[in-house]
């Protein structure tokens, strides 16, 4: 028996925004169906299954983080993707706290949508429906979504770089061991003196793109001779 494709809802008031990504999505292989509104959205999500939700943040009456808001007051665990027009980690926070999956930034490349819809598609059935969402200071960390910001800022990392960041940030107050890190980040068991000047070489990179100083430190402590520590 033939499997059904994925279905997507797209709730989105642009005309021209709507009939794009029905396109791009169907051409993907995706179930797509728009509707204008959060209010609609809801009755749709009512009378039929989904997948996963795309809304725009801005809609005329109910937000888009309102509908989201809703949909989890009432037990749904469909995923969402939350589209911005406005790049701030205000906007960002809002979605992730309301348990959006991820969000896009208005113009979003089309291969930029085609991977988190991808992503979103592909883990949801093995991914909690509640995002981990690590705050210290003025720095947000997603370790579901994998973006980190500080204050208005999104930071770019390398995935051996927000590797080290997650395995230090959850466990966020707590000394992390040397051996802890190398074996967590490189998959090795193996500590030398090699695998500590790696270690050393990216704190202080993931440092630098912090911005946090080694001398006065805001994010990550050196504990001399035992490991690092995230926040305090």
């Amino acid at each position: 028996m033939e499997r059904s494709p994925p279905r997507i809802l797209v709730v989105e008031d642009e005309t021209h925004i709507c009939t794009l990504l029905q396109r791009v999505l169907r051409g993907d292989g995706y179930d797509v169906q728009t509707c204008p509104s959060g209010e609609l959205a809801l009755e749709f999500l009512k009378q039929q299954p989904f997948d996963l939700l795309i809304v725009d943040i801005r809609l005329p009456g109910m937000t888009g983080i309102e509908l989201l808001r809703r949909l989890r007051r009432v037990g749904s665990t469909i995923r969402v993707i939350v589209i911005t027009g406005h790049a701030s980690v205000e906007t960002a926070i809002q979605a992730l706290r309301g348990e959006a999956f991820d969000y896009l930034v208005k113009p979003f490349a089309l291969n930029e949508l085609r991977e988190v819809v991808r992503q979103a598609i592909e883990t949801r059935s093995i991914v909690a429906p509640r995002p981990d969402v690590v705050y210290w200071q003025d720095l947000v960390v997603n370790l579901t979504a994998r973006r980190v910001w500080v204050g208005e800022r999104e930071v770019r990392l390398t995935h051996t770089e927000f590797e080290l960041l997650a395995c230090l940030a959850g466990e966020m107050g707590s000394v992390v061991p040397i051996e802890k890190l190398i074996e967590v980040v490189w998959h090795s068991a193996e500590v030398n003196r090699q695998s500590i000047c790696t270690l050393r070489s990216y704190i202080r990179r993931l440092r630098r793109k912090l911005g946090d100083d080694a001398n006065h430190p805001r994010f990550i402590w050196n504990i001399w001779g035992v490991g690092y520590q995230f926040g305090r």
